[in-house]
């Protein structure tokens, strides 16, 4: 098999990661509530869901995703959805939904 061949589902793998910002390892965006009481964390995302959670500040979470005004994150005991107008700070800045995938 040429070199060409055997590099060929590497390229393509990396193409599509760059693609879909999902899946091949992107794990989510890294990042700390910034200055509130508390933020609440929902089942769903859309306050018609329940409450599975709060977050303080300072809290670390990883954004996973974002969807209609709301991300999707994982946290030290949970996950579950939070607000996006929550202000998130990252090594790259404040997270803003351009920054991650849609769910």
């Amino acid at each position: 098999m040429t070199a060409a061949r055997r590099s060929a589902p590497a390229v393509a793998c990396a193409l599509l990661c760059g693609l879909t910002l999902a899946g091949c390892g992107d794990d989510g965006l890294d990042g700390k509530i910034a200055d509130y009481d508390t933020v609440t964390v929902w089942s769903g995302g859309g306050t018609s869901a329940h409450e599975v959670g709060e977050l303080t500040v300072l809290a670390p979470v990883t954004v996973k995703c974002h969807t209609d005004g709301w991300y999707k994150v994982s946290y030290d005991g949970g996950s579950g959805w939070i607000d996006s107008s929550t202000s998130i700070i990252s090594k790259k800045g404040e997270v803003a939904p351009h920054m991650v995938p849609e769910c």
